[in-house]
């Protein structure tokens, strides 16, 4: 499955958005009024409600296509759809994080932001070993049997 192009064009769309984040996330509400110069979206507050609705409308958009078209997503691929709702919500957690307020421990003893980030990126890691040695193991089987 060649995904070149698609996964280009979600990099620059990362990219953006990320510029995006780095601009806003320290706005205050008082910077809501901030004029832009954009006709419909003509204040900071706008910008930022609208940032969240295009996504939203055109995520629906790209799942009707595909159901339309025939090319929706398998069983497997649905679970891994999910995983990455849960990435983006991670990703969410994080907006306004700094490094510094990452390593604070919450008062009741649980862990501290950046230990979650460490613990799930060991985590991720055995998962993706374990994978790759379950098809890797499905893949001797295969050939084995040819």
């Amino acid at each position: 499955m060649t995904r070149q192009k698609i996964d280009e064009l979600l990099g620059q769309i990362r990219a953006a958005r990320q510029e995006t984040l780095v601009t806003l996330s320290d706005a205050s509400e008082a910077d809501f009024a901030i004029p832009t110069d954009l006709h419909r979206w003509d204040d900071l507050r706008r910008v930022l409600l609208r940032f969240g609705e295009h996504m939203r409308e055109h995520t629906n958009q790209m799942e009707d296509a595909r159901q339309k078209t025939g090319t929706g997503p398998t069983m497997s691929q649905r679970m891994l759809a999910e995983a990455e709702r849960a990435w983006g919500q991670l990703l969410a957690a994080t907006v306004g994080l700094s490094d510094a307020t990452a390593t604070q421990q919450p008062d009741d003893g649980g862990w501290s932001a950046m230990h979650v980030l460490e613990h799930m990126l060991e985590v991720e890691k055995t998962y993706l070993a374990a994978a790759q040695r379950a098809r890797a193991k499905q893949d001797a089987r295969q050939d084995e049997d040819q």
